[in-house]
């Protein structure tokens, strides 16, 4: 039995105008695509999000499949860095593959935190393959507008 992704033809023998334009749609994002896998040499990137509330900013990225010895946060000049690992499984390779869109190897994410942050409270925890950050604001005093007068 024989496995295998088809791609779909028009019986035709011109063109369809959709599938031109979809394949220059695509010409023009790969093209001028920023993607941060190209300039910082990581196989994949896991997707994050980043939200706060009026105590916390919280990061939320996934991770499944990597190890807590495979994944390392750090913070340096306000920098936070999330790098890792996702290992391949050995003994996936006597499997004869049909589809592989799994990404392996390393990755490195870097976020730049807004200003308030209380570093030395910074938390971590990774559960089911989402590792969440969560870090304290700083509470600020009310901001009050001081007139100063010009000589």
């Amino acid at each position: 039995m024989k496995f295998g992704l088809v791609r779909k033809t028009n019986n035709s023998n011109l063109p369809d105008v959709r599938s031109l334009k979809d394949r220059m749609d695509r010409l023009f994002d790969e093209f001028f695509s920023l993607s941060p896998v190209d300039f910082f040499d990581s196989q994949w990137l896991p997707a994050i999000d980043v939200y706060d509330d009026e105590k916390n900013v919280y990061i939320k990225a996934d991770v499944a499949g990597i190890e807590e010895k495979n994944l390392n946060v750090s913070l340096q000049d306000n920098i936070l860095t999330i790098s890792g690992q996702r290992v391949e499984e050995k003994e996936d390779k006597k499997k004869g593959w049909v589809i592989s869109e799994r990404s392996m190897g390393s990755f490195c994410r870097s976020i730049n935190l807004p200003a308030g942050i209380k570093h030395e409270e910074i938390k971590a925890e990774l559960k089911n393959g989402v590792l969440t950050i969560t870090m304290p604001k700083e509470k600020h005093s009310d901001s009050k507008t001081i007139k100063i007068n010009v000589k």
